[in-house]
């Protein structure tokens, strides 16, 4: 049996989904803010009444919350500083250290690396802060981002260290704010990761515990402390996950109504169709996630087959929509959208390559990754399925750059996971 759990900032809900396809709902209250304590009742109920369960996926991105408690700076590694330090980006009042450096797209050296200018200006950061690297050309050579960490690393103190060349994308810019995202919420993805891996390993020792993801898919819990802004906005693709396991969807449009609205997405090979950029409050963030629109009446004319109709209990519809043959649920969709959820990884870079050969091997060796990670975190290697794999040509950049993607899933399509049997909510504690 597969148990999806979805914490909320006032309950936690469980669906459970057994090997026959049906599935079972149970919901716990949070008090006192103590949302492990309802963790540990919903998986103590789970345990003296079901057997054998299997893995158990946690939502935690309606309580995954900002720390700004420590001071945040930000070093930028580049040839030369800004003409116009006015007219730089920044993130509120943050100071910004300019440190000469960086490297070109193929990985070679634009400018060496200033250390020990860097070693002198990092005396002012204070002690206890939230450090972000971001370096000119570090998606294929770190080693300047590396080395302004080394020298932070001789200061002592208790800091934390972002690195840019942690997440993929072209945008100097997108992958500097994707840091600082994933490096305010480290504090309490890591709380939050340790808690529930205590309850759960009490309560449900046999079972393997995971954590969603933006793109719908999910990953070992033990990789929520590192990256926790892969994570933090997946309570949407997850409902939509939900979603179309209760209409048995695999491929195909379909269309979610609940009370924040009505959205759009498309299903691909039973998982959600991502992009490989987040927008959130007018910045882009460096996530593979769920691609998920506001619906129209425009947007949705005209489209063959017509997209699949779920509504969440009274949620309101637009008078233009015929909601005749929609699909309608009282259950939490994140919860069995948590439960439904595939192992899910990606092989994301940017390499250099000289012919169609060395292109294909840098393929195929990426492929290669995306299979043993997701054998690694439990799968079976008969269950892996590679839903995306291809070589895009970056831009503006030189004709022997391309950028690697490849993202594979390991499980059943979601579409086959439930059948018309289904059980209601058992009662709430």
């Amino acid at each position: 049996m597969r148990v999806g759990v979805a914490v909320h900032e006032r309950h936690v809900v469980a669906a459970l989904m057994r090997a026959d396809g049906t599935y079972t709902t149970l919901a716990s209250p949070v008090t006192g803010g103590r949302i492990e304590r309802s963790v540990d009742l919903l998986l103590e109920r789970i345990a003296r009444s079901e057997q054998s369960v299997s893995s158990v996926a946690f939502d935690v991105s309606g309580v995954l919350n900002h720390s700004e408690a420590a001071p945040l700076a930000v070093v930028r590694i580049a040839p030369r500083p800004p003409v116009a330090f006015a007219d730089e980006p920044r993130s509120g009042e943050t100071p910004i250290l300019h440190v000469r450096g960086g490297h070109t797209t193929l990985g070679e050296e634009l400018a060496p690396f200033d250390r020990e200018g860097f070693r002198a200006a990092a005396a002012a950061i204070p002690a206890g802060a939230r450090v972000v690297i971001t370096s000119v050309g570090a998606l294929v050579n770190p080693a300047h981002e590396l080395a302004a960490g080394e020298v932070l690393l001789e200061r002592g103190g208790p800091l934390s260290v972002a690195f840019s060349h942690a997440f993929d994308g072209n945008s100097f810019a997108t992958r500097e704010h994707t840091a600082i995202v994933n490096s305010a919420l480290v504090p309490d993805a890591d709380a939050l990761a340790t808690a529930l891996a205590l309850v759960a390993g009490r309560r449900l020792p046999d079972a393997r515990l995971s954590v969603t993801r933006n793109d719908g898919g999910r990953v070992p819990l033990s990789r929520l402390p590192a990256e926790p802004v892969h994570s933090a906005f997946s309570a949407a693709p997850i409902e939509f996950l939900g979603a179309a396991a209760l209409c048995r969807l695999d491929d195909g449009d379909l269309l979610l109504a609940t009370r924040d609205g009505l959205v759009l997405g498309t299903l691909r090979a039973g998982a959600p169709a991502v992009i490989p950029r987040l927008r959130r409050e007018g910045a882009r963030l460096s996530t593979q996630a769920a691609h998920l629109v506001p619906a129209t009446e425009i947007l949705i004319h005209g489209r063959t087959p017509p997209p699949r109709l779920v509504r969440v209990a009274e949620a309101p519809l637009p008078g233009w929509l015929d909601g005749g043959g929609a699909v309608e649920t009282e259950d939490d969709l994140r919860a069995l959208g948590a439960a439904c959820a595939p192992l899910s990884d990606w092989a994301l870079g940017t390499v250099g390559a000289v012919n169609a050969t060395e292109m294909a091997h840098e393929l195929q060796t990426a492929e290669a990754r995306v299979r043993a990670r997701l054998a690694a975190f439990g799968a079976l290697p008969s269950s892996v399925r590679i839903l995306e794999s291809q070589l895009v040509a970056t831009t503006y950049e030189h004709a022997r750059v391309v950028s690697v993607r490849v993202h594979g899933v390991a499980g059943a399509p979601v579409g086959a996971l439930l059948d018309d049997r289904r059980e209601h909510r058992a009662a709430q504690r």
